[in-house]
């Protein structure tokens, strides 16, 4: 990598994302999630009574990242 390639990857690897951008980010990102099981739920034809149980799995799995996203977006402190 030259210097500049090197300087440029070290300013973004530095930069920190603030708590509204990491929140509006994962509101996106679980949006997007929702869509996905919602297709493939119909896609399979998954019956109406095991919907609720994937939803509600769907759910769980949601507020797990939500409670762990502001320990995983911190930044390493280990340098490439």
């Amino acid at each position: 990598m030259t210097q500049q390639g090197e300087r440029k990857w070290r300013g973004l690897h530095n930069q920190v994302a603030s708590d509204s951008d990491l929140n509006r980010l994962l509101d996106i990102l679980l949006a997007l999630d929702r869509m996905v099981v919602e297709l493939c739920m119909g896609v399979y034809n998954i019956p109406r009574r095991d919907r609720f149980t994937m939803r509600e799995q769907n759910r769980r799995l949601h507020d797990a990242v939500r409670e762990h996203l502001p320990r995983l977006a911190e930044p390493s402190g280990s340098t490439f």
